[in-house]
């Protein structure tokens, strides 16, 4: 804008310059032959007041004094020629347009090119007293050279006053945008998120800026109130997008990405500001395209669960919502995608799924072994004593392993589902390995298992009945699992804000292929040793989820034939 308005006005000063030399030139050349009419006059009434009868050789005596740069031609009343200073021809001037004027008015006048010199001049003519018609001639090339001597000074005025204009133009153009600039300025600082008080002040005493200003002032006062409600707006969506756990896509009408938000880009590892990757594959699968399709045809939502091998077969559940008559950023939304990983959510249903069914078969068979007893009890197939009461003891070994087994399910069920406050809650794992060493004695001596306990005093940040759970199945374990003549060792050791809790066998040992699994519910690695020993397989789920509960954590070492050793690591408590 600024080059334009210093084009335009350069533009009108030319134009002024160039009327104003044009009227300049004229006016100078009208003055020059003003100049020059008059001098003539002067010479023809010079000569005409010298004699009452013109005598041709005293008249040109007295012009040829007076002007001799000029010509002088004496006409007579007829036309003939009686002098002519310049010409040696004597041909008839009645056809003289100045002839015949000063015939008719006393003052004649022409300019026209001579037709005896042969050049442009400028005539005057003038009746005498005596009848004689004085004719004054002078060259239009002498006026002309006049006029061009005077052209040179106004030429060099215009070259100033273009230059003049030129450097002054710019900086009235300057003024005039300047406070357009500031305007401008204003509303940017307004999107900036800065102030404008104070900018426009300074334009507030010109007359025709002031109704502009005020208008301006409230405007951009409006527009701050609406960026800062459109920015808390958008914060708003924008922390609640980022929040989610959930990836949210948003699609425009051709399938290309419009948004996405923290959640997805985490879970496809996109970095920010990136909108293609991974996402864009998996968005165009057979599947999810084909669900798509459906979803815009049906204008309803579509569920899709999808398994991607490049995230690591993570299970995805695909919510296909069509949107219609939104718009984000100036472009049509077409399909919103919520995307949820239900990995945990699928491993959490197998577990639970598998948790069910191995409840049942651990139920159906001491159940099916007392249906069995009972049916042969009460049909009289068992008719001696001795039977009878060796029958009516296995049904109460069923029936105790049916509680044994209910009652590890019901304290899994309570420890996955219950937070225990832990603060104040303490005990010596020293002193409880200890006491569980005197319950385990019949059973570790029927089992020809030597069990010893050993290491330093202190406390764990532990309830003391889930301390003593935990060692319970650990050093049960280790004696049901130990050949006789073996040993189980439990120690006991303190570390910088630890109690470490070791309890080792010499016993068979566990496959390393197993071991990864040994803490998962109802897994056994000898199935028949487990049942004959009567249990339940949810010890070590037990004792896993006791760690956790209260921050620590079990680890375990063991190899076929040399035993394990299982290692529980709890904060130490004051």
């Amino acid at each position: 804008m600024k080059r334009r308005l210093t084009a335009g006005t350069m533009l009108i000063v030319v134009l002024a310059l160039l009327v104003s030399t044009a009227v300049g030139v004229w006016s100078l050349h009208q003055r020059e032959m003003d100049t020059a009419r008059q001098s003539l006059h002067e010479l023809l009434n010079m000569v005409d007041a010298q004699n009452q009868i013109t005598d041709p050789q005293r008249a040109l005596e007295v012009f040829a004094a007076a002007a001799p740069a000029k010509r002088l031609t004496l006409i007579s009343p007829d036309g003939s020629v009686l002098l002519d200073t310049d010409s040696g021809t004597r041909e008839n001037h009645a056809n003289r347009p100045e002839f015949q004027q000063a015939l008719a008015a006393g003052w004649g006048e022409a300019t026209r090119p001579s037709e005896t010199v042969g050049v442009p001049l400028l005539y005057v003519a003038k009746t005498f007293t005596d009848g004689v018609v004085g004719r004054a001639a002078m060259p239009l090339s002498s006026i002309d050279t006049l006029v061009r001597s005077g052209l040179i000074p106004l030429l060099i005025a215009s070259g100033v006053a273009l230059l003049l204009a030129f450097l002054l133009s710019g900086r009235m153009a300057r003024r005039l945008l300047e406070p357009l600039n500031v305007v401008g300025d204003a509303l940017q600082g307004v999107l900036d998120g800065g102030t404008t008080a104070g900018e426009l002040e300074r334009y507030q005493a010109d007359d025709e800026l002031r109704p502009i200003l005020r208008y301006l002032e409230k405007l951009i006062g409006r527009l701050g109130e609406y960026l800062d409600q459109v920015k808390a707006e958008r914060d708003k969506v924008g922390l609640i997008l980022d929040c989610m756990d959930e990836g949210l896509i948003l699609l425009d009408e051709v399938d290309n990405i419009l948004a996405i938000n923290r959640a997805a880009r985490e879970l496809f590892g996109l970095p920010e500001g990136e909108r293609d990757g991974g996402i864009q594959v998996l968005l165009r699968g057979r599947k999810i395209r084909q669900a798509m399709t459906e979803a815009h045809q049906n204008h309803t939502p579509a569920v899709l669960d999808f398994t991607d091998p490049a995230l690591g077969d993570r299970e995805l559940r695909i919510f296909l919502s069509p949107v219609s008559g939104r718009r984000y950023e100036g472009e049509n939304v077409g399909t919103s995608v919520l995307i949820s990983d239900v990995t945990e959510l699928k491993k959490a249903e197998g577990i639970r799924s598998q948790f069910t069914a191995n409840v049942s078969h651990e139920l159906k068979t001491p159940l099916t072994s007392i249906k069995g007893f009972t049916d042969m009890l009460s049909t009289g197939m068992v008719q001696s004593p001795e039977d009878q009461k060796r029958f009516l003891t296995m049904i109460g070994v069923e029936v105790d392993r049916l509680i044994d087994l209910i009652n590890d399910i019901l304290e899994l069920s309570e420890l996955e589902s219950v937070a225990i406050e832990q603060a104040g809650e303490t005990a010596s794992p020293l002193d409880t390995a200890r006491e569980v060493e005197k319950l385990l004695a019949p059973e570790a001596g029927k089992a020809q298992v030597t069990l010893s306990v050993c290491g330093e005093p202190g406390l764990a940040r532990i309830a003391s009945g889930r301390l003593k759970e935990l060692l319970m199945n650990l050093m049960e374990n280790a004696v049901k699992y130990s050949e006789p003549g073996g040993k189980v060792e439990v120690a006991v050791t303190k570390g910088a804000g630890t109690m470490t809790i070791t309890v080792a066998d010499n016993g068979i040992g566990i496959p390393p292929e197993a071991q990864e699994r040994v803490f998962e519910r109802f897994y056994r690695v000898d199935r028949g040793r487990a049942r004959k020993n009567g249990g339940t397989g949810l010890g070590l789920a037990i004792v896993k989820h006791i760690c956790q509960l209260y921050g620590g954590f079990v680890t375990l070492d063991s190899a076929p034939g040399r035993g394990s050793t299982f290692t529980v690591t709890l904060p130490a408590g004051e």
